[in-house]
């Protein structure tokens, strides 16, 4: 019954679940191309080899640099909109680029070596297993 009911509804359900299916094949592309940064890192590395050959000068790399940076500012942005992974911490950029940031550790103690209490006890001989 249930083939029977799909081939009679055909001309009704039909073009409303392939325009659905269309419109989540087409989410899915857009959704790795707004999150994909193999591209940009790609010209990042052509970028360097250019200056590196001489090709281009400081100036027009730092230019093209900061292009490719704040492409990769909007992947990370659309990384997190989608929740994905993101590699690294938080990225803060200075405005101005002479300007320094200074990076402040909120817990202190938790890099600071810890001591524990208990009756814990650690066998440190070194035998070859012969006993």
């Amino acid at each position: 019954m249930g083939l029977l009911k799909h081939l009679l509804f055909w001309p009704v359900t039909g073009p409303k679940y392939l325009t659905e299916f269309s419109l989540e094949k087409v989410g899915e592309v857009v959704r790795d191309n707004l999150t994909d940064d193999t591209p940009i890192k790609e010209e990042l590395l052509i970028l360097q080899l250019k200056l590196e050959s001489g090709e281009i000068d400081d100036d027009e790399y730092v230019r093209e640099e900061a292009r490719l940076m704040a492409a990769l500012r909007d992947v990370r942005h659309w990384r997190e909109q989608y929740g994905m992974g993101l590699s690294g911490g938080p990225v803060r950029v200075a405005e101005n680029p002479k300007e320094e940031v200074e990076v402040v550790h909120d817990e202190e103690e938790s890099r600071q070596p810890q001591v524990m209490s208990g009756d814990a006890k650690v066998d440190t001989s070194i035998n070859g297993g012969d006993e």
